[in-house]
């Protein structure tokens, strides 16, 4: 018998209980950190400004203890539950978290929609994963990558576009599924939060989280 399709669609909420930040929220830490300074392509890609490598390493600073915390904790309860499931449906997951606790706990199939914070990239190519040391992981401004550029997060920044291929991965994954179960996202940031409406019909929708949550289309 074919198995059931589920997919799960995961947000900071869901890596709370191993320790690490929501982002919105009543404790989210975008109320008190600057989105723009921190986590902004514009930030990045600032040109000949006189402060571009003050904006930069801003930005490494805040990635730099994002990535910190990741390595320093671990997949809970619930990343393991969505591991053992697979014994029994066919899960994809499709998460917006840069942490890599889905992969931890056993997960085969998951799609980092916005990208991996363990993972290094260049900022002329940074749709292309590069390792880290695990053993100095922070990156400094002057950092160079292979193609000569300086090397950055791979993850998506705001302003930036997700990639392209891993959008029409999820896409599919979503008009396949038989279940589509929200965990710990406030479904506020797009494109991401619009996967819920492209569900077929007769998809069974979930939502797992104690606050609220925005639903674009109505639940089945």
């Amino acid at each position: 018998m074919e198995k059931k399709k589920i997919v799960f669609f995961t947000g900071a909420g869901m890596s709370r209980e191993s320790g690490l930040p929501v982002f919105r929220g009543h404790e989210g830490i975008w109320n008190r950190l600057d989105v723009e300074r921190v986590a902004s392509a514009r930030s990045w890609y600032c040109g000949r400004r006189s402060d571009c490598n003050e904006r930069r390493q801003a930005m490494l600073d805040f990635f730099n203890t994002l990535r910190r915390a990741i390595m320093a904790h671990s997949p809970n309860e619930g990343h393991h539950i969505i591991a053992e499931l697979e014994k029994d449906f066919d899960i994809t997951v499709i998460t917006q978290n840069g942490d890599d606790y889905h992969t931890r706990a056993g997960s085969t199939n998951v799609i980092y929609l916005h990208g991996e914070a363990l993972k290094n990239t260049s900022s002329a190519n940074p749709y292309r994963p590069l390792p880290i040391d695990t053993d100095n992981p922070d990156i400094r401004i002057g950092d160079k990558a292979p193609d000569g550029s300086q090397i950055r997060p791979f993850v998506i920044y705001f302003d930036e576009n997700i990639d392209k291929r891993l959008w029409q991965k999820a896409l599919q994954a979503t008009r396949q599924a038989d279940y589509f179960v929200v965990v710990g996202s406030s479904m506020l940031v797009f494109p991401a939060a619009d996967l819920l409406s492209k569900t077929k019909s007769g998809c069974r929708v979930f939502v797992i989280d104690p606050g609220e949550v925005n639903l674009p289309v109505q639940s089945r």
